[in-house]
């Protein structure tokens, strides 16, 4: 187990290479590689029982990835960026199949496997969801009114602009003491 998860990982390190080559055919200087924040999905002291855990989690990455090689490969169009992502691709089903059937290995069963991949599901959409919040709340206070009142006032102008083209001109409403 430990040489497959091994091999894995260096296939990882190799495909972050390759796209590093791939990406100074484009650029004289290697783009900035963010790394945002993440909570370990493997803990240590939990020793074994954290095992289906997290090939779970990275089952549920591997997939993630391969479909998003496939676009990539699809979108990309016919230039050297192309068989990069084809063979990421082609090394992300691999890896799949490998991180669930180690899953498979340390859970037991295809029914606790399979309820672990919807545990890291749930999992990876909480922590989207987090980093969605996080950057919507880091938006200026002033700009969501801002942006309100304007889109507010196009639609009252427009609105005037209907009114006046149907022929209706345009009227104050009524009060109760007009004549």
């Amino acid at each position: 187990t430990g040489a497959l998860v091994l091999q894995h990982a260096l296939e990882e390190v190799h495909h972050a290479c390759e796209f590093e080559r791939v990406a100074m055919a484009y650029r004289s200087a290697p783009p900035p590689r963010p790394l945002p924040r993440r909570s370990p999905i493997f803990e240590r002291e939990r020793g074994a029982e954290a095992w289906p855990e997290f090939f779970a989690h990275a089952h549920v990455g591997e997939n993630d990835v391969f479909q998003q090689f496939d676009a990539y490969t699809k979108g990309v169009g016919d230039c050297p960026a192309r068989s990069v992502f084809t063979e990421a691709k082609k090394d992300e089903r691999g890896h799949a199949g490998l991180t669930y059937k180690l899953l498979l290995t340390y859970s037991g069963t295809p029914d606790k496997a399979n309820a672990f991949v919807r545990r890291a599901r749930r999992d990876r959409a909480w922590e989207t969801w987090l980093r969605l919040s996080r950057r919507l709340g880091s938006i200026p206070a002033g700009l969501f009114p801002t942006v309100l009142y304007a889109l507010g006032s196009l639609g009252s102008v427009a609105a005037c602009r209907r009114r006046m083209r149907a022929g209706a001109g345009f009227s104050y409403p009524k009060r109760k003491n007009d004549p």
